[in-house]
């Protein structure tokens, strides 16, 4: 059974919580650099071969080669597209935060329908379907020459942001 608006607890009392975030100020292009930047300096981003393309109409991009570091059994092993989906829904969903909002992975499902092969270059995709101000819910695609190998959905949770180090 679902509880009234009026019976749900108040999270601003509840310890370990955050209230409900509301956007006050944009982020300037700056700091949107600086938060770019770090998602693309992740160590495990650094190692895949990240590569970000920009973001076009709301719309993403980035693209990583299969070297060798990426395989597995002949192919991009699938943690690598799991985690490169995620970190390009990251990229996606920076320019709707505000200056005090940061996002951390709630919830991760990726589909891999087609292998992608040593050499190959993936490109990745994603946009943001829906923000609210505690979650934001992202989708995603990597493509090997034109052809969908990987499609994903990302849920976020919009929490304070926190000075990078």
């Amino acid at each position: 059974m679902m509880r009234a608006e009026a019976d749900a607890p108040d999270v601003t009392s509840t310890p370990g919580r955050l209230p409900p975030m509301t956007p006050s100020t944009p982020m300037d292009p700056t700091d949107l650099q600086t938060r770019t930047r770090a998602i693309l300096d992740v160590p495990l981003n650094r190692h895949l071969g990240l590569v970000f393309d920009g973001v076009d109409d709301g719309v993403a991009r980035a693209h990583f080669v299969a070297t060798p570091a990426t395989l597995a059994f002949g192919g991009v092993h699938g943690g690598v597209l799991y985690a490169l989906t995620d970190a390009v829904c990251m990229l996606a969903l920076l320019p709707a935060l505000d200056a005090s909002q940061h996002a951390v992975t709630h919830d991760l499902y990726v589909s891999v329908m087609r292998p992608v092969p040593a050499g190959a270059v993936c490109r990745l995709s994603a946009r943001v379907l829906r923000l609210g101000r505690t979650l934001a819910f992202l989708e995603a695609t990597a493509e090997v020459e034109g052809r969908i190998v990987a499609s994903g959905r990302v849920t976020k949770s919009i929490v304070a942001a926190r000075a990078l180090s």
